[in-house]
This record gives structure tokens, C-alpha cells and sequence, in this order.
């Protein structure tokens, strides 16, 4: 493999690598947002190299909001896991901290919270929210007999709050 082919893998992985190490499935505009420090991979180049991944089935894409995400899938995982122990030209040092820098930038544009909150006895109330940006999406609270129910909520919440958030959507808006 020539000089530039071998900086084409490295910078595929270096994306495989960000779909693994975030906590949330990315657009495609996040994903660039992590590669704004690297000279050497564009917009086009990230579109690329999403195909290219999806096609080697390491990378599968969902549509939330209107909104195309990836995350990696199992074989991607491994490959990963594989590849970063075999390779000694990334940079996992550098890479993560390029990723930290960051995550705050990306998790601000769009972000998934809850909190619990204890009351009187055994009774708590649960916030769950949605923000893209500084605009807040929604937020719902919600009371719980028990502190089980408010973990299973906020769970519940953290797992599929974009889902849940276009099916109370679609509640509201349909006759």
C-alpha cells in the first residue's frame, strides 16, 4: 500500500475509532467536528470514508429526527479493537485527545440529561430533557413511587430519547 493509501486506512479508522469512543450514535457534521484538528480529512473525505465503512459493514446508520447517524456495529467494534493493537502508526494518545477537545463541542450541539430528584419518602421526580445546542427540545418531569422507577426512567430515557421524543411529537400533532 502507497504513503497515501496507508494515511486513507488510518484516517478510516481514525473515524471507526470516534463512532466507537463517542457515547451516541454521530451525524456526519459531528463526526467533522471531531476531525476539525486533522489537516488531512475534509467534509468529503468523512462522507467517504462512512460509505466505505458501511459498505465493510463496520459502521450502520439510523434516522432520527430527519437526521442520519452512525454508530459502529459489532464487527466494527472488533475490527477495531484488532486493528488499534496491530497498527503503530496511530497515534491513540493524540487521537484522544483530539477527541476530548471535542466532545464538548459536539455533546453542546446536541445532548440527552435526566436527573433525579429525591422528595418526601420514598417518592422522587425524574427530569428528562433533550437540547440541540442552546435550544431546549424538551423537557418533561416526572414523578416516581420509587427510586427504581426514576433509574428505569432516566435509562430508559438515555437510551431512546430521540425515539421517544418523535413519538410524543407525532402524539401531539396528529388529529
Amino acid at each position: 500500500m502507497n504513503s497515501n493509501g496507508l494515511e486513507i486506512f488510518d484516517n478510516k479508522l481514525i473515524v471507526l475509532y470516534i463512532l466507537d469512543t463517542s457515547s451516541m450514535p454521530l451525524t456526519i457534521d459531528q463526526i467533522a467536528k471531531f476531525c476539525a484538528d486533522f489537516d488531512d480529512i475534509t467534509y468529503i473525505d468523512i462522507c467517504t470514508y462512512i460509505e466505505d465503512l458501511k459498505e465493510s459493514k463496520y459502521i450502520t446508520e439510523q434516522t432520527e429526527q430527519g437526521n442520519i447517524l452512525y454508530l459502529p456495529t459489532e464487527l466494527g467494534k472488533n475490527i477495531l479493537k484488532e486493528l488499534l493493537e496491530l497498527i503503530p502508526g496511530v497515534d491513540l494518545y493524540k487521537l484522544k485527545k483530539h477527541i476530548n477537545k471535542n466532545m464538548v463541542t459536539v455533546k453542546t450541539d446536541y445532548s440527552v440529561d435526566t436527573n433525579i430528584y429525591p422528595l418526601k419518602n420514598d417518592d422522587y421526580k425524574v427530569s428528562c430533557s433533550i437540547k440541540d445546542g442552546n435550544t431546549e427540545l424538551v423537557n418533561i418531569t416526572l414523578y416516581c413511587a420509587n427510586k427504581d422507577q426514576a433509574r428505569n426512567i432516566t435509562n430508559i430515557w438515555n437510551e431512546n430519547a430521540t425515539k421517544l421524543y418523535d413519538q410524543i411529537i407525532n402524539m401531539l400533532t396528529q388529529k
